[in-house]
């Protein structure tokens, strides 16, 4: 059973869910996409309940959890990504599976390079977003533009053919929830400009990348060089998911699930091997 509890994080009030799975099998902390909050990962945390501890929370501003202090958003992604660690050490969580999707699959990398953690999972994830697409930033500035209208059909453009309708719909509510100015700092902010390329060869745990095969945003050109920066990630593991998109936790939730699983198991063989 999912459940769910206020932490202080900064003197922000944080909103923080677990799937109550035994901790001792490990913990995997899970990171949203941009605007997005704890509820993308349910699916997942409800899969995993009697195999390991889950553990998503809600960045400030976002979902649940308080904004910071005169509604301000944070815009860039090395304090972003250093309120996540100071969360993890109010949560006294060491060495977690860390697991993210989009802005959350780069922010794993970040990560990794910073504190110890079992492993890590970027879905859609890069370590370098030099510019967003003009359309959307374009529509995530507009005066007159809401955001929860105008990303109806580029949240729809990233999602799978394999995804069921419910799925789907689930996907899209979550646009039409998303606080606009939260979205745009994301989005325009942490995820404009996030450059972790020279600390990638910090990057030592075992790493899986996903990659839904119908996923248009995270090109070629930008990954395979991503992927050769990798130097020392041990194992290093790429899954291409067919009929999968942008938003593989909620498209396809059991695949990625049972993925992840079985590259544990791989990594940790492979680790006791050596």
């Amino acid at each position: 059973m999912i459940t769910s509890r206020y932490i202080q994080v900064q003197g922000i009030k944080i909103f923080v869910e677990t799937n109550n799975g035994p901790r001792e099998k490990g913990v995997m902390v899970c990171f949203g996409s941009a605007g997005r909050e704890s509820r993308q990962y349910h699916a997942m945390m409800e899969y995993l309940a009697n195999r390991m501890e889950v553990v998503c929370f809600d960045m400030p501003g976002h979902g649940k959890s308080w904004p910071l202090l005169d509604n301000r958003c944070i815009e860039e992604y090395h304090g972003y990504c250093d309120f996540i660690i100071n969360t993890l050490k109010e949560l006294r969580i060491e060495n977690p599976i860390c697991v993210g999707c989009a802005l959350g699959g780069n922010v794993v990398f970040y990560l990794a390079q910073r504190i110890p953690v079992r492993a890590i999972v970027s879905m859609a994830g890069t370590d370098y977003s030099p510019h967003v697409d003009a359309s959307v930033s374009d529509n995530l500035d507009h005066p007159y533009a809401s955001v929860q209208h105008t990303h109806i059909d580029f949240t729809d453009s990233l999602i799978g053919s394999a995804a069921t309708e419910e799925d789907r719909q689930f996907i899209l509510w979550g646009v039409m929830t998303e606080i606009g100015k939260v979205k745009r700092a994301d989005y325009g902010g942490v995820y404009n400009g996030f450059d972790v390329r020279a600390d990638m060869p910090l990057v030592t745990c075992p790493t899986l990348l996903l990659r839904g095969a119908e996923d248009w945003t995270v090109r070629n050109e930008a990954f395979h060089p991503m992927v050769a920066r990798l130097v020392n990630a041990s194992p290093l593991q790429l899954t291409i998911l067919d009929g999968i998109a942008h938003y593989n936790p909620q498209e396809a939730p059991a695949l990625v699930c049972d993925t992840i699983l079985d590259f544990l198991r791989k990594a940790e063989c492979s680790h006791s091997e050596m």
